[in-house]
């Protein structure tokens, strides 16, 4: 008799164990066991994902006054290249799953339809989701509402959901939904004014 390797096994018997109301403990250990969670702190559950397959994913990584640090934008030719693949862009971008891209816009009040439809629509496969992030949301500084109506009403017929949030969120949503192999893009305005 053949028996499947102890992994696998393991992964049945977790999966078929019951969930029990009464042992939270238990359910707790059996999710565990099943993720490969040891329990240790920093463990970045978006890894193997974002670096899987012939083309690695783009990883926003954080932002300064000057621009922002993008990962994964440029292939190692070599391997013996001493290199954390990490570029920092001047500006404005537009980030989608496999790219990453310089986008002309000096502050949020140039976020327009015009600005934002070429390229994103363009895109294909077609995107799900459009993040548009700005360090001014909610105060005179951040993408006009009206503006961001004509945005919505213009994309939403491609079935696509658009959303305003400040920078850091923007870039946490986009490299969690990247990770999950959705189709996802994030425009982020650097204001040079703001100085933020």
């Amino acid at each position: 008799i053949q028996t499947a390797p102890k992994d696998l096994q393991t992964r049945k018997m977790i999966w078929q164990t019951p969930c029990r109301r009464s042992s939270p403990r238990l359910a707790c250990n059996v999710l565990k066991r099943a993720s490969g969670w040891t329990g240790a702190r920093g463990h970045d559950i978006t890894a193997e994902s974002l670096d899987w397959g012939d083309r690695p994913k783009i990883i926003l990584q954080s932002y300064a006054p000057t621009g922002f640090d993008v990962q994964n934008s440029v292939k190692k030719i070599d391997d013996t290249e001493i290199s954390d693949g990490v570029v920092h862009m001047n500006g404005s971008i537009i980030a989608f799953p496999f790219g990453c891209f310089l986008w002309n816009v000096q502050s949020a009040r140039d976020v327009t339809v015009e600005s934002l439809s070429a390229p994103i629509l363009l895109h294909r496969p077609k995107l799900e989701y459009l993040f548009v992030g700005c360090n001014r949301q909610g105060t005179a500084d951040a993408v006009p509402l009206d503006e961001m109506d004509r945005i919505q009403k213009a994309l939403r017929p491609h079935g696509m959901v658009i959303e305003q949030l400040g920078l850091s969120n923007a870039i946490g949503t986009f490299n969690i939904l990247n990770a999950e192999d959705r189709q996802v893009a994030v425009a982020l305005v650097l204001d040079p004014e703001t100085g933020e």
